[in-house]
């Protein structure tokens, strides 16, 4: 039985959602000339680094977006996320276990990938940050595709490259986009929550939850046990 993980990032395996907000902010402010008290995504329709950008520059006048602009936002984050990795590297803990799963999850006979709404290059170094090693995992972003259930399939059909096609993928992320996106997938999902996360997760209709990863048993339960989310409509995905 060929059976893929596929995981968040941010918030899931990498407890890195408040700096990663505030850098991205700060570089799209000081990027595209904008009041950073003015740069807010909270009603965006995709939340994915591409796509928050391309929105952000269409709400402040800054269309059309080249190439060269997206770039500057990117290297100008990248260097924040690098200063405050210097300045306080506990802003880039691991979640729990999450250091220790990848090889526990193959002796266990899962497949894993990563899929995140962040561009690759940062992605990748909040996770050596972070001190995850993702080897040769499949791993797709924001830098492949504007939205996430794309970038969820895109890093399913690199995990299973010329192999057999899998029998079972379950989505593990930390966000209500997490929740929407497995939902107009139909794949199984488990929200990385605890206390009123676990409350809005459910809300939007996750069923199966973990704290984080520091036990593999419970996990390995979780991931067995884990169904689409219950959502009576999908409304579209980020």
């Amino acid at each position: 039985m060929a059976r893929l993980a596929v995981f968040d990032i941010d918030g899931t395996l990498t407890d890195t959602n408040a700096v990663d907000d505030a850098c991205f902010l700060r570089a799209v402010s000081e990027t595209l000339g904008v009041d950073l008290a003015r740069v807010d995504w909270s009603t965006a329709p995709h939340v994915t680094d591409t796509a928050l950008l391309l929105w952000l520059a269409q709400q402040h006048g800054r269309l059309p977006l080249s190439d060269c602009t997206a770039n500057l936002v990117i290297d100008r984050f990248i260097g924040l996320l690098e200063a405050e990795r210097v300045g306080s590297v506990a802003q880039f803990r691991p979640v729990a276990g999450a250091d220790q799963l990848f090889a526990a999850m193959a002796s266990s006979g899962w497949s894993c990938a990563l899929a995140t709404g962040g561009w690759e290059r940062s992605a990748r170094m909040k996770l050596a940050a972070a001190g995850i090693d993702t080897g040769t995992l499949a791993f797709a972003s924001s830098s492949d595709a504007s939205t996430r259930v794309e970038i969820m399939q895109i890093a399913a059909i690199r995990a299973q490259g010329d192999g057999a096609a899998f029998t079972r993928i379950v989505s593990i992320g930390d966000a209500v986009w997490d929740v929407r996106a497995a939902a107009e997938l139909q794949w199984p999902f488990i929200g990385v929550a605890a206390g009123s996360a676990v409350t809005r997760l459910r809300n939007n209709g996750a069923t199966t939850f973990v704290a984080d990863f520091s036990d593999l048993s419970a996990v390995l339960t979780a991931l067995a046990m884990a169904e689409p989310p219950r959502m009576h409509s999908v409304a579209p995905v980020v």
